[in-house]
């Protein structure tokens, strides 16, 4: 009797090895018919006379080692997205939908490519595909396959060219990549659905100075700041975050140009990116809309100092300047919107904005 128990669940194990395998070498092959899917999407993205869907978000990040050395540090990630999204709410009826990630690195001689799947309805992380090369030439790559559940379900290996075992290099695992990739995605959110990116207010629990002299403290660090990009852009290695945004939501396409400007702060062993300028240009490919905004932010806390906006539209201008004090109330606004504006929607951009620099910028494990 024990022999025939033993013998069955010898049986019954292996039907449901089998099950199991079938059920994921079904859905590796679903991965990859959404993988073609996603390729052929992007050699079409802005082909016919169809708008470009696009994001584009590049980190330079060099530190000085000492006068001649410089560590460098570049990577560009460019998201594809569509915004046909029929799978859960998203709170925007007109939301982004991010359906591939690519992703190129260097770093000190280093290479990485990386790209990342997502269900372009769902949202939900379905293949992640990484290649990494050392400056001697050594290569590891890897591809990882992803259940509904989020579980691992097949994974592939190649070190030195060579396919291998699972386990036979210590680059990634199937969990650090999932990891990027909500990292990556949480950027793409902040970027494109804003709602996504709702933030506190700015922390200030200081003595305010005088307005006379709060005002003439944020110009001389406005001209500082503009004297501070002229000469980073100046370097053979500059330190800088762009954004570039190809998008089509109502009528005809615009597209979004940002430019963060920062530097390193150092606490004892630790350090900092942290951004104390931001230009942003949008416009209208068709209409003629022109908006130009600047945020100038504390070099030494996140607190923002200073916005200015100028927009055209149908030949009139309209210009505001608001600035504020170290607890960030606005104390002073010049411009078209001068007694219509308590500057919120420009710290609620503000927040927005450092929530892309700080995931890009300042990655946490």
């Amino acid at each position: 009797m024990r022999k025939v128990i033993v013998v069955t669940t010898l049986l019954l194990t292996m039907v449901g090895s089998a099950v199991a395998q079938t059920v994921h070498q079904g859905r590796v092959k679903y991965i990859r018919e959404r993988y073609a899917e996603a390729k052929a999407q992007v050699a079409a993205n802005g082909q016919n006379g169809t708008a470009p869907l696009d994001a584009t978000i590049t980190l330079s990040n060099p530190e000085q080692i000492d006068e001649d050395f410089v560590l460098d540090d570049w990577t560009e990630l460019r998201f594809y997205f569509s915004k046909d999204r029929t799978g859960p709410a998203t709170g925007n009826g007109n939301a982004a939908s991010c359906y591939l990630v690519i992703e190129n690195n260097t770093s000190n001689g280093h290479t990485r490519y990386r790209e990342i799947l997502f269900d372009s309805n769902e949202g939900t992380l379905l293949f992640c595909y990484m290649k990494g090369v050392t400056d001697a030439g050594f290569e590891v790559e890897t591809r990882y396959y992803y259940g509904e559940d989020g579980q691992l379900v097949d994974q592939r290996h190649k070190v030195g060219g060579q396919d291998a075992a699972p386990g036979a290099h210590t680059w990634n695992d199937a969990d650090s990549e999932k990891a990027v990739a909500k990292s990556y995605l949480a950027a793409f959110d902040a970027l494109m659905n804003s709602g996504s990116a709702a933030a506190g207010e700015f922390i200030g629990n200081v003595k305010a100075t005088p307005k006379a002299e709060r005002m003439k403290t944020i110009r001389s660090a406005y001209a500082q700041a503009k004297q501070q990009i002229e000469a980073d852009e100046k370097m053979e290695d500059p330190r800088y975050m762009k954004v570039v945004v190809h998008d089509q939501t109502m009528g005809p396409p615009y597209t979004i140009e940002m430019k963060y400007n920062f530097t390193q702060l150092r606490q004892g062993d630790e350090k900092r990116n942290h951004c104390y300028f931001i230009s942003e240009h949008r416009h209208h490919n068709m209409m003629g809309m022109d908006l130009y905004r600047e945020f100038l932010f504390d070099t030494k806390r996140v607190n923002l100092m200073f916005t200015y906006g100028v927009s055209h539209e149908e030949g009139e201008k309209l210009e505001s300047r608001h600035y504020f004090d170290e607890n960030n109330r606005c104390i002073e606004v010049i411009g078209q919107e001068e007694g219509e504006s308590d500057g919120s929607i420009e710290k609620r951009m503000a927040q927005q904005y450092l929530k892309i620099f700080d995931l890009m910028a300042n990655p946490t494990d």
